[in-house]
């Protein structure tokens, strides 16, 4: 009875060997994650590791590496098994006799395949490593999306630093379109003209750099006047602002995602909103100094001319007085004693 269970037993152990392995190999300790800015990686003969990630150095493999092998710049040398991908950017792959890759191997520059390493994936060399792709498609798009966001803060500042500035640049813009139009296409051609005049002396040349780069912080203030201007001419007063400037945001954003109309509501919106800041700034002045006290006699209210004393007015002596006087008899000289 027990030479015939001996064998049945033996049997059931070995089928349940595996099982009991792998719920071991489960249980037991997870490897760990190798990421490092700068300095060498070597995972030596007989250690598991998860992910290699290596910013700058270099990486050495004779074990087990259960994720990807990535570096940035340095090299890479398998001799041991990779379960992912082995990425170089800027630096050399060599595959040792022994290395095993189950994923690919793409290097930036060469990849040195020895004779018996496996690579289940393909193996890529020269690869560049950029976002020209994607920034490519999504270029239009990425550059409609910073100019949306730029415009909205401009704007909101612009309404939180003068709520009252907005409302004046609004009006000007619908009733001087000509006039702001104008004079923002006279400081659109003048002002670069001038920075380049200015920067062509050693002097003058900071005071050159400086205008130009004013010219595009102008060009931002321009675009989010046009803003102000677009949306209260479609959410009228007496309705809120907030309204107003999600009026013309909202049509600004939707214009700049057009391929070419974008370029020139970016061009011609900012051109007309510079006029428009000039002439209400102007015609704020204006009236400021308008309604100063002074104004009308030159601004010379409350001066005094050297010399002068303005006259006191005398009231005039009454009829009856004037009579009495005229009839009184002269005087007569005393008699001497």
């Amino acid at each position: 009875m027990l030479r015939r269970a001996f064998p049945a037993a033996c049997v059931l152990v070995v089928a349940m060997w595996p099982g009991a392995a792998l719920a071991q190999a489960r249980s037991g300790p997870q490897p760990s994650d190798q990421v490092v800015l700068r300095g060498d990686v070597v995972v030596p003969r007989g250690q598991v590791v998860g992910e290699v990630v290596v910013f700058d150095g270099t990486v050495l493999v004779g074990g087990v590496v259960r994720g990807d092998v990535v570096v940035l710049n340095g090299s890479v040398t398998i001799s041991g098994q990779v379960a992912g991908d082995v990425i170089a950017v800027h630096g050399t792959i060599r595959l040792l006799p022994t290395a095993q890759v189950a994923g690919t191997v793409r290097g930036g520059s060469d990849v040195v395949v020895a004779a018996g390493a496996q690579v289940g994936g393909g193996i890529a060399r020269g690869v560049r490593f950029s976002l020209s792709g994607p920034v490519a498609a999504l270029g239009a798009l990425l550059a409609a999306a910073a100019v949306a966001v730029s415009v909205l803060v401009v704007a909101l500042l612009l309404w939180w630093l003068a709520p009252r500035g907005v409302e004046r640049v609004a009006s000007v813009g619908r009733e001087h379109p000509l006039a702001a139009g104008g004079w923002g296409m006279a400081l659109a051609l003048g002002l670069p003209i001038l920075a380049v005049a200015t920067a062509a002396t050693i002097l003058g040349l900071p005071i050159g750099l400086s205008l130009l780069l004013a010219t595009g912080l102008l060009w931002l203030l321009g675009l989010a006047a046009a803003t102000w201007v677009v949306g209260r001419a479609l959410v009228r007063e007496p309705r809120r602002a907030g309204g107003a400037l999600a009026a013309g945001w909202g049509v600004g954003t939707a214009v700049g995602l057009v391929p070419v109309l974008n370029v020139v509501w970016w061009t011609l919106g900012g051109i007309f909103g510079v006029g428009v800041l000039l002439v209400a700034t102007w015609r704020a002045r204006r009236i400021a100094t308008s309604a100063a006290p002074g104004f009308g006699d030159g601004g010379r209210a409350g001066r005094h001319r050297r010399g002068r004393i303005p006259p006191v007015p005398v009231a005039p002596a009454p009829a009856a007085a004037v009579a009495d006087a005229s009839s009184a008899p002269p005087e007569t000289p005393l008699a001497e004693d």
